[in-house]
C-alpha cells in the first residue's frame, strides 16, 4: 500500500509520542534509581549465570546465539540454565524481544534500564 502524506503524518506524531514517554520514563526512572538499581542488583546475587547471560545481550542474540557466545567465551552454561535466566530478566522488565533472527527471536536489554541506570556497567564493575 502507497503511503501518503496523511500516513507519514501519523507515523510521525506517533514517534513524537513515543519519544516523549520515552523522556517521561528516563526522568521517572533517574529519580528512583539508587533504589531501583539496588533492588535489580539483588536479582543477580545469588544467581548462577545470571549476569553472563545479562551481559552476552549486548549486540542483541538469540537464546541459541547467546549459549554459544558463552561457552565460546568459556563460560559453562547449559541451554536450559540460559533459558531459565533469560526468562527472569525478561519477566523483571530488564530485556525484551527487538526482532526475529535466522536462529529465532531476538532479545536485547532495554535501552532505558541501561541509558539511566546503566545496569551492565555496574555488574562490570562488581565482577572486577
Amino acid at each position: 500500500m502507497p503511503e501518503t502524506v496523511e500516513t507519514a503524518d501519523d507515523i510521525r506524531t506517533i514517534r513524537y509520542k513515543i519519544e516523549s514517554i520515552e523522556a517521561t520514563q528516563h526522568l521517572l526512572l533517574r529519580e528512583r534509581a539508587p533504589q531501583l538499581l539496588s533492588e535489580i542488583v539483588k536479582l543477580f546475587e545469588g544467581t548462577d549465570k545470571m549476569v553472563e547471560v545479562y551481559l552476552a545481550l549486548d549486540p542483541a542474540r538469540s537464546q541459541a546465539d547467546v549459549v554459544e557466545y558463552l561457552r565460546a567465551s568459556g563460560v559453562r552454561v547449559s541451554q536450559p540454565t540460559v533459558s531459565r535466566r533469560m526468562v527472569t530478566l525478561e519477566r523483571e522488565g530488564l530485556i525484551e524481544k527487538v526482532g526475529v533472527g535466522a536462529r529465532g527471536l531476538l532479545w536485547g536489554k532495554k535501552e532505558v534500564v541501561e541509558k539511566v541506570l546503566r545496569l551492565s556497567d555496574h555488574l562490570l564493575g562488581r565482577q572486577r
